[in-house]
């Protein structure tokens, strides 16, 4: 006969297993149903108009596009495993928090992520989710792990952005190191209309990835890139249709800059014009001994586009800027070091194993503390000291939050948000004194 304990229980599993008396219960079924790859179980687990943001930052609402979302991952075999869940509760509304890890396809390794979660009582007395936003995250802090065991290394393919084929370039991710190869080595990688496409479009999975933490520009063939390929010039079409493609390159050479993962040029070879240019809107730059560099646009009649003259003075000064871009000299990769244009100089055919180094260190670091630096860094050197000190004092409280300083007595520890969800007092009060103040005007009637 079994014990009372053991028959009681049994019975909460049961009631588990059909619905959440607690939101923290959501999570456990969540697992459970994607586990053993229920489709239609985990979609009842979410209101009929909830939202579902992926790991990919796309959102859907309504049950029909979160069911599309979650085949996509039943489809990849998932096994997972619930690590820790925090709850807020304001009423009927929950503010839930979770850890988890995943494998896929039957893998022996994975990788784990967290989930912030909105969920609402109903009038059953059961939870369900009204909100849900699972994201990637690095296993130990900083240090790179696969991104799922058995996943496609992609060379000419896409991985993360399916229907994006590359021919002009290689784009690889192993763990939280992605790689760009521009290849064209016939033509030393020069920037024809094609590779610029598919350039932004390899740049944008990066930009969108959640697991890509480091990023390496590079070039096949014994050549990062000679620029724009000029060959292709005369179909840029009339003045007009010229100034839309550079602001396209401009848009390009930004995307780079403004990623927020490190950035590292591996240069060997030529470095010129838009391959100069890809480099200055890199964090770092490698290059081998024998590299060159220069803007040399100025003997072809042309001025460059999107950086040769802006990013250049920013970084070795107006004087300097003028020499490279009037003159079009190619200049000794020592230069670039000397000018602080590049950050190392290696022997040649030592380049792969310097930059494997420099990566690993990048890894080993907190990760949030480089977003944090390399955006307090860009955007301080564009404004003022007083509003450059204003980001770092910013970013020091962001560090001390994640860092698990994040209750201030008097901010509202998320009850705004959930008073909204569920339109509870906070959010009445709040909305009552402030929705009609003023309104008519300066002049008090």
């Amino acid at each position: 006969m079994a014990h009372p304990l053991d028959r009681q229980a049994t019975c909460e599993k049961e009631e588990i297993a059909m619905s959440a008396s607690h939101p923290e219960q959501l999570q456990h079924l969540f697992a459970e149903r994607a586990n053993a790859g229920d489709l239609d179980g985990i979609v009842e687990l979410y209101e009929p108009d909830a939202t579902f943001t992926g790991p990919d930052g796309v959102s859907v609402v309504g049950s029909s596009a979160i069911r599309a979302r979650l085949a996509e991952l039943l489809a990849l075999s998932p096994q997972i495993e619930t690590l820790a869940s925090e709850t807020v509760l304001a009423g009927d509304v929950a503010l839930i928090s979770n850890r988890w890890r995943m494998r896929l396809g039957g893998a022996a390794d994975g990788f784990d992520g967290a989930s912030r979660e909105v969920a609402r009582r109903q009038a059953a007395g059961d939870w369900l989710y009204v909100i849900d936003h699972p994201a990637l995250a690095d296993r130990a802090e900083g240090r790179s792990h696969p991104v799922r065991a058995g996943a496609p290394t992609v060379s000419g393919s896409s991985s993360e952005r399916p229907g994006v084929d590359f021919e002009q370039l290689r784009y690889e991710q192993e763990g939280s190191v992605a790689r760009i190869k521009l290849d064209r080595p016939e033509r030393h990688n020069a920037l024809s209309m094609q590779l610029s496409e598919e350039l932004m479009a390899a740049l944008e999975r990066v930009r969108s990835s959640p697991t890509v933490k480091v990023l390496v520009l590079q070039g096949a063939g014994g050549s990062f890139c000679a620029g724009d390929d000029i060959s292709e010039m005369g179909l840029w079409g009339n003045a007009n249709e010229i100034v839309r493609r550079v602001r396209g390159y401009q848009l390009m050479a930004d995307t780079l800059a403004e990623l927020d993962k490190v950035t590292l040029a591996a240069v060997d070879g030529y470095a010129v014009g838009g391959g100069l240019e890809l480099t200055m809107a890199c964090d770092f730059v490698i290059a081998t001994a024998r590299s060159r560099w220069g803007m040399p646009e100025v003997d072809v009649g042309i001025t460059p586009g999107w950086g040769g003259t802006t990013r250049l003075t920013r970084l070795v000064g107006r004087r300097m800027a003028k020499e490279v871009n009037l003159l079009g000299a190619l200049h000794p990769a020592s230069r670039a070091a000397e000018l602080g244009l590049w950050n190392r100089i290696v022997a040649d055919g030592r380049l792969a194993p310097e930059v494997d180094a420099f990566v690993e260190v990048l890894l080993s670091k907190n990760q949030q503390a480089l977003r944090q630096l390399k955006l307090i860094i860009d955007r301080g050197a564009e404004t003022d000291l007083h509003t450059a000190q204003g980001f770092e004092a910013l970013s020091a409280g962001l560090s001390g939050a994640v860092n698990g300083a994040w209750q201030v007595p008097d901010a509202d520890q998320g009850a705004g948000v959930l008073g909204f969800v569920g339109k509870a007092e906070l959010w009445r009060e709040r909305r009552g004194l402030a929705r009609d103040f003023w309104v008519d005007g300066p002049v008090a009637g």
